[in-house]
């Protein structure tokens, strides 16, 4: 009896988006699969114009597969040498996994092309298939299928249906300076940080941060420094501030969260920082101010606004500025995030820093005081004095007797 059904999808992956990932999860439900494997291609035999290095598709791949359960990225086909072959790849995870059953993903377009694949007729005798339909293919009637079938191949297909999205179509609108709504938000930062696909690199020098912060940071919080970052560079673009910076802010805003409170303590002594007594004893508080200076010193950030943003982002501080309010809301807001409040604070973020900034405020205030522990003090002194700003504007705009 098999001890498990695993799905596998293969392809380039050049880029992940939206259409693959809701494929694979579809397989996973309607197949009863217990995994789905996605396998970036290393060395195609058809090998595409435009196809960017290996490595970084599967960066993508993992990025854009992360946190979704049931599934699982692999580099079988990119640590093998020479042309890969389907057979070749199916028969090293019949080996490794000697009890399951393995059902193949493709489009209908590839059903279409599999006599032309190098030995179709093993392929069959070691895999069943799950079509996904494509626009303007017909094959479930088709006699291709028909004689495919004599030979030994099952088909069994996705109830999704047909959508006209592309990778090819994605990068061409990545290569006219477009964000394509099928990205995965951390995928679209990854690309922005390597500059892939014709767009610039941003911030310039987002490659080697990247590769220092993945050395440092589990993959959950990696995952959020990219949520952080693609969502402080669309509310920076949104109030006229520098996009850059945003995004560079965002990267780094957790770079000291992965260390102990021990850590920390010690590298405010070596910093020469003065924490009060609470911030002291806080992880949550410390890795802010801490993190600004491993921003400076071991990231070589310079720009006072991207420093200052990173060390107030937990509390917020009297005069933040608006770079300071992007990060703090962008690390309240970012797409994985989920309360009650927070579509009314993004909907504000839209037309007020200040005011989203303060209800984001509020409302940490009020979680601390629902988990009955003490607030920090300048959270509710930040709060107080946007609260004043608020009142001084309201009062301007009275008309003068």
């Amino acid at each position: 009896m098999a001890e498990e059904c695993i799905g596998i999808m293969g392809g380039s992956f050049n880029p992940i988006h939206s259409r693959h990932l809701q494929i694979a999860e579809s397989a996973l439900t309607e197949a009863e699969l217990s995994r789905v494997f996605l396998l970036p291609s290393g060395n195609p035999p058809h090998k595409q114009a435009g196809l960017e290095p290996a490595e970084d598709r599967y960066e993508m791949t993992r990025l854009g597969a992360a946190g979704k359960k049931g599934l699982a990225v692999s580099r079988m086909e990119l640590d093998r040498q020479g042309v890969i072959y389907t057979v070749d790849t199916l028969g090293l995870l019949r080996r490794q996994y000697p009890y399951a059953t393995f059902d193949y993903i493709i489009g209908e377009d590839t059903l279409l092309d599999l006599p032309n694949w190098r030995t179709p007729d093993k392929d069959f005798g070691m895999c069943r298939f799950l079509v996904c339909r494509r626009p303007g293919f017909l094959t479930e009637n088709h006699s291709a299928r028909q004689d495919l079938e004599a030979r030994g191949a099952q088909f069994r297909y996705l109830s999704l249906p047909p959508v006209a999205i592309s990778s090819t179509g994605i990068r061409e609108a990545l290569a006219n300076g477009r964000h394509p709504p099928e990205l995965p938000p951390q995928v679209m930062e990854y690309i922005r940080l390597m500059g892939l696909y014709g767009t610039p690199a941003s911030p310039p020098n987002g490659k080697e941060l990247y590769a220092r912060l993945r050395g440092s940071l589990n993959e959950k919080r990696l995952l959020h420094s990219l949520l952080v970052a693609h969502t402080a560079r669309l509310l920076a673009r949104k109030h006229c501030l520098d996009e850059n910076a945003a995004a560079l802010s965002g990267l780094l805003h957790d770079c000291a969260k992965g260390l102990l409170l021990s850590q920390l303590q010690d590298l405010c002594g070596e910093y020469g920082l003065m924490p009060d007594e609470e911030a002291g004893q806080s992880e949550g508080l410390l890795h802010g101010p801490v993190g600004a200076e491993i921003a400076k010193r071991d990231y070589g950030v310079a720009d006072p606004l991207v420093l200052s943003s990173i060390a107030c982002h937990t509390t917020g501080k009297v005069g933040m500025t608006p770079m300071d309010m992007v990060l703090f809301l962008a690390d309240k807001m970012e797409p994985s995030r989920r309360y009650p409040s927070l579509e009314t604070i993004r909907s504000l973020s839209e037309t007020s820093l200040h005011a989203a900034t303060r209800l984001a405020l509020l409302r940490t205030l009020q979680h601390v005081k629902e988990k009955n522990t003490t607030p920090c003090p300048v959270t509710r002194q930040t709060a107080d004095w946007l609260a004043g700003l608020e009142s001084q504007a309201l009062e301007r705009s009275k008309p003068h007797e």
